[in-house]
């Protein structure tokens, strides 16, 4: 119960502060370039 607590309020002043925006928004960068990545390799294996 208490970790559930603690976590809930984490996420509550991080969602206040908008940081988790950013983690999000880095996190689906990153995604993309990897994405990117293997679709380049894909087209060398063709």
């Amino acid at each position: 119960m208490l970790k559930t607590l603690v976590f809930s309020s984490l996420l509550i002043m991080l969602c206040s502060c908008g940081t988790t925006k950013g983690v999000l928004d880095g996190a689906g960068s990153v995604l993309e370039g990897l994405a990117s990545d293997v679709r380049s390799v894909g087209d060398y294996l063709n």
